[in-house]
């Protein structure tokens, strides 16, 4: 007999926790760029992306915080538009602001206790750290989330004893403790001037900081173990063995029994297994890509103007398989996000220079024109269909 599942992992600092016909998603980031540059990486999986578009149950949303790695407005306003977001009560109205106003979206304060079907909701602020971020209790099922997100900072005295009256009522296998474990920023990686070395010893040295603060968390808590998310994401850097040394750093300090990373897709149980799920799709990136890619090559068969010319769509950062008899686009993934999600068009390749392009003849001027003017044809049609776009073509 299999043991229950508490949640699933998405991706990134998303979870899915469902209960009945109620479920609660944290924290979705599945599409557009964050900060301009950032990307998902891995990506989340192309099954779960269309289970929640397609769920059928109640779905509450939490934003921890106002972050773009924790709310993608693309998808939040395309797909998740019907749904109440649930967001900790900040001194600062900014969040609440960019979710009703710019993004017309439904939400509900947290403050000292908030409910949605069988989930209650607790926040926990930090003040000294930062005061527009928030460890977010979930409670549910005789079970405790501790969603801490970015928090990975030792805690103060005054928020442990805050939250130490809810966790009595619980026994220490009926709490799954979720925390940041990555460095989240570009220190050192894009600071050119810091020697290898110096930039080595920096990254060790946050790294082992973040380890022993949230040791520390987890020994006043009363807590053994915890699972590590919010760390999976990269920007292009022009330093690749710093990035190479980052992720040698923190694998190394995750070699530890009460740490456990997750990856998307993953199925944490009520005894703190982990069930990998396997996919028969690609990710939800490379998903989406080639049903881009699909979409054009059939509309080049259906233009009988343009000669049918092979199109293949690839990323920069991988081994890029060129078509002999076609053409190759070829961008980083901050770039094809942009398109993926209507920002841009191809003209940010054809003009604007975003990306490479391989080709087999030099004269294709034809293609160009055709491919500036389906463009649009795109952009207008992400924009309008969403995720359903891409799930038409591929």
């Amino acid at each position: 007999m299999s043991t229950p599942t508490v949640f699933k992992f998405i991706n990134h600092a998303s979870i899915l926790v469902s209960h009945g016909q109620h479920s609660l998603l944290t924290d979705p980031w599945y599409c557009s760029n964050a900060f301009g540059s950032w990307y998902q990486k891995p990506s989340p999986r192309t099954e779960d992306i269309i289970e929640l578009i397609n769920n059928d149950q109640q779905i509450g949303v939490l934003i921890s915080h106002g972050h773009d790695d924790h709310l993608d407005e693309w998808f939040a306003t395309h797909h998740l538009n019907s749904f109440t977001f649930f967001i900790p009560t900040y001194p600062s109205p900014g969040l609440e602001t960019r979710l009703k106003v710019k993004l017309g979206l439904k939400t509900r304060s947290i403050g000292e206790k908030s409910t949605f079907g069988p989930f209650a909701l607790r926040q926990f602020i930090n003040d000294n750290f930062t005061s527009n971020d928030a460890v977010v209790i979930i409670e549910f099922d005789n079970k405790l989330v501790i969603h801490a997100n970015d928090n990975w900072h030792e805690w103060p005295d005054k928020m442990i004893r805050e939250m130490m009256p809810v966790l009595s009522c619980y026994a220490q296998k009926d709490v799954f403790f979720l925390v940041q474990f990555g460095i989240a920023d570009c220190f050192p990686m894009n600071y050119p001037k810091i020697s290898t070395n110096d930039a080595r010893t920096i990254i060790s040295n946050r790294f082992l900081s973040y380890k022993s603060a949230i040791t520390k968390n987890l020994s006043r808590l009363g807590v053994n173990h915890c699972f590590l998310y919010a760390n999976q994401s990269q920007f292009d850097s022009s330093n690749h063995e710093l990035r190479l040394i980052l992720d040698k750093v923190k694998d190394e300090l995750q070699q530890d029994d009460c740490f456990n990373q997750l990856s998307p897709g993953d199925l944490v149980c009520e005894d703190h297994s982990i069930k990998r799920s396997s996919s028969e799709k690609p990710d939800f990136f490379c998903f989406r890509l080639k049903a881009l890619e699909n979409f054009i090559n059939t509309k080049f068969r259906r233009e009988a103007s343009v000669k049918f010319v092979p199109l293949t769509l690839t990323c920069t950062s991988d081994e890029i398989a060129i078509e002999p008899n076609g053409i190759t686009y070829a961008a980083n993934r901050s770039t094809w996000n942009s398109i993926l999600t209507g920002e841009l068009t191809f003209e940010s390749i054809i003009i604007g220079g975003s990306g490479l392009i391989y080709t087999y003849e030099a004269d294709i001027r034809e293609h160009h024109k055709f491919m500036s003017k389906t463009s649009y044809v795109i952009q207008n049609k992400i924009k309008n269909d969403g995720i359903n776009f891409f799930l038409a073509n591929y």
